[in-house]
């Protein structure tokens, strides 16, 4: 329980204060969080996630915000997707809140509004996985 609520003390901090690996690790700890919830089969599990600084939002109500994301790469000898990831979670960095989800096969979750839909009492849906999955050995043709 106490290491809990550091952690939770550390999500709350503004993430530019802090060291790059302690920052990132917190990120990824972040966006596992949010895929565990919402698409937990888009965690292929077998690659490090990348961490980014994308900067500012230029347009619409998070004009301004610096945000983070956090990529999770897919072995793309074994499956594919249509996107070169197999998900993107998109997190604030003056709150470390995950506010979007990009899935691998070019769906996405606005998880803001999965949250207030979720206040309301209304049930939401973990994101199906869709990939193609590449034959094993040489081509048939």
């Amino acid at each position: 329980m106490h290491i809990s609520m550091n952690t939770n003390v550390l999500f709350s901090q503004n993430f530019k204060e802090l060291p790059e690996r302690v920052r990132d690790s917190l990120l990824i700890k972040i966006a596992d969080r949010a895929l565990e919830k919402y698409g937990p089969e888009y965690n292929r599990g077998y690659l490090t996630p990348v961490v980014k600084n994308e900067g500012e939002f230029e347009i619409g109500i998070l004009k301004g915000e610096v945000y983070y994301t956090v990529t999770y790469p897919y072995d793309k000898s074994k499956e594919l997707m249509e996107e070169d990831f197999s998900a993107r979670v998109v997190i604030l960095e003056n709150t470390g809140k995950a506010i979007a989800i990009v899935f691998g096969n070019r769906y996405s979750y606005n998880l803001i509004k999965l949250e207030q839909l979720e206040k309301e009492g209304k049930k939401t849906q973990v994101m199906p996985f869709s990939t193609i999955k590449k034959p094993v050995g040489p081509p048939l043709f």
